[in-house]
């Protein structure tokens, strides 16, 4: 293998539609600032680690890629829509990167740290083919996903993808591994997520008095 032992990527949805679930808490522009401020953090997370030699950002929206090639990160353009589709494109160019293993991190982890990442690449370090999953807190949706080889990786992310990508791995005779950490576990889905967050001193929104723009703040 002459390629990277380790890729990462992380997707990026449009950002006029980002964090739509937020939207009764946060205006459009205060949620694509919150979009991009998650993703910060999860792709700092991934490079500190040491261990995800190269690290994409996948998207359909041009000011998204953009930002990403602004951070350091391999922006990769999707031509359409969809989850899956933009991280079918990823695995692809994983594939093409001649990479051992492909690691998958959701955008919205912000208290993802580099020693977690360290750990769960860490639990699969024997195996030359696995599947090592991070489930969220009500076990429900996937937030890490680490294939070997990359080729391997299943994808079935949305509402229940956790069991989905279990059964899938299983079912292509591939052994799974659990990784559970609070880090990990914790994405930005809800009000009640943001509330976290907010009592955490890790970010809020405010508003410019000259401009009534957005801005993020980020207190650690």
């Amino acid at each position: 293998m002459s390629g990277p032992a380790l890729v990462g990527v992380i997707p990026l949805s449009a950002l006029e539609r980002a964090k739509s679930r937020l939207a009764g808490v946060l205006s459009p522009e205060e949620r694509r600032a919150l979009a991009l401020w998650l993703t910060g953090r999860t792709l700092a997370a991934l490079r500190e680690s040491g261990v995800v030699e190269r690290v994409a950002v996948v998207s359909p929206n041009a000011e998204a890629l953009a930002w990403a090639a602004s951070e350091g990160a391999t922006p990769l353009a999707q031509p359409g829509s969809g989850l899956n589709a933009g991280l079918a494109l990823a695995r692809a160019w994983a594939v093409r990167q001649e990479a051992g293993a492909l690691l998958i991190a959701l955008g919205d982890l912000p208290l993802l740290s580099a020693d977690e990442v360290r750990r769960f690449v860490a639990m699969g370090r024997l195996h030359q083919r696995l599947i090592t999953l991070a489930p969220d807190r009500a076990r429900d949706g996937t937030n890490l996903l680490l294939a070997r080889p990359p080729a391997l990786a299943p994808l079935a992310y949305g509402r229940g993808s956790f069991a989905r990508h279990r059964r899938l791995a299983r079912r292509a005779g591939m052994p799974v591994l659990l990784f559970r950490s609070p880090g990990a576990a914790f994405d930005v889905d809800q009000p009640a997520n943001l509330d976290e967050l907010i009592a955490a001193g890790l970010w809020r929104p405010a508003r410019s008095a000259a401009t009534g723009a957005a801005i993020m703040r980020e207190d650690i």
